[in-house]
């Protein structure tokens, strides 16, 4: 349930190879898009403690496509907002990632009919507790670098290349520890 990276971003990157060809030669701004999303519902064994709170999630941001060089390949950058609110017996914690930026850095043509991205995902996220303290942080920056089939669009590959370079607070043993589990 609780997850740094947001699958959308994943998707997107897969999403836009296919759109790709389609794109003008000069570098400019394809589509401009809305990461507005919200819902809310019961989590399924938290963390792997088999509690199941409830929660909410609200994801606000942006994003843009735009093509650069002379590839025609587009390229992703993405500006995101979420809070995710759990609460269990009455305890509330609110996860809270703000400043979350995620972009191309860099593509390569493999030339075996793969495409390697790497890409950036930078931000700060706090965990409070119902008493309004900070219970965990998570800054920094990591990098990661996805490798896509040309041919059908889909992820073939995903690896960490470079981690965190700041706090990584355990969120699951930090909420946990607070609920008196």
């Amino acid at each position: 349930m609780l997850t740094k990276f947001s699958p959308l971003v994943t998707a997107l990157l897969i999403g836009g190879l296919a759109v790709a060809g389609a794109a003008p030669a000069s570098a400019e701004v394809i589509d401009r898009y809305s990461l507005d999303f919200s819902t809310s519902g019961v989590a399924d064994d938290f963390c792997g403690s088999g509690l199941q709170p409830s929660f909410t999630y609200d994801q606000t941001g942006s994003g843009s496509a735009k093509t650069r060089g002379q590839d025609d390949v587009l390229w992703f950058h993405e500006e995101l907002r979420v809070v995710r609110t759990f609460t269990y017996n009455g305890m509330t914690v609110t996860d809270i990632q703000s400043n979350t930026l995620a972009k191309d850095l860099k593509m390569v043509d493999n030339g075996d009919g793969t495409l390697s991205i790497t890409a950036l995902f930078t931000g700060g996220g706090r965990l409070i507790g119902s008493d309004g303290k900070i219970l965990a942080k998570n800054d920094g920056q990591i990098r990661r670098l996805f490798t896509i089939d040309l041919a059908s669009g889909e992820l073939t590959g995903e690896e960490l290349i470079f981690g965190s370079t700041g706090t990584n607070d355990d969120f699951c043993e930090a909420i946990l520890a607070h609920w008196g589990v």
